[in-house]
């Protein structure tokens, strides 16, 4: 993990986990948005975000992340207030996405998005 967050594929997912108290700037989304298409291998793949201890969200990330469109399908993991927040506005992505707060759900959901993986 660097000091704002780790990325990972795991068996066709890839996955996000975020420092805790990091506060998300749109360079930071940026940076992890390169870090994920490093691992992904020209593929598009589903991606699991871990947003547990996320302190905040700028409103140019939200727009960012609301609009990039290099994933199949985004589940979201929390169980705090931030975690329900980034998942209101995530709705309005072009990219299916849901909130869960269990990791077990949300793999189940991604998986059940079919095979959207494309390059």
């Amino acid at each position: 993990m660097n000091e704002l967050f780790a990325a990972s594929c795991e068996q066709g997912v890839l996955r996000l986990r975020w420092a805790p108290d990091v506060h998300i700037t749109y360079e930071i989304a940026v940076r992890a948005a390169r870090a994920l298409e490093g691992f992904s291998g020209g593929w598009v793949l589903p991606l699991l975000v871990d947003l547990n201890g996320v302190a905040g969200l700028t409103p140019e990330a939200r727009a960012g992340v609301i609009s990039y469109r290099g994933f199949a399908a985004v589940a979201l993991i929390g169980d705090g207030p931030m975690g329900k927040v980034v998942a209101a506005f995530s709705q309005r992505s072009l990219t299916p996405t849901a909130y869960f707060t269990s990791e077990r759900e949300a793999l189940e959901w991604l998986l059940g998005q079919g095979s959207r993986a494309a390059r």
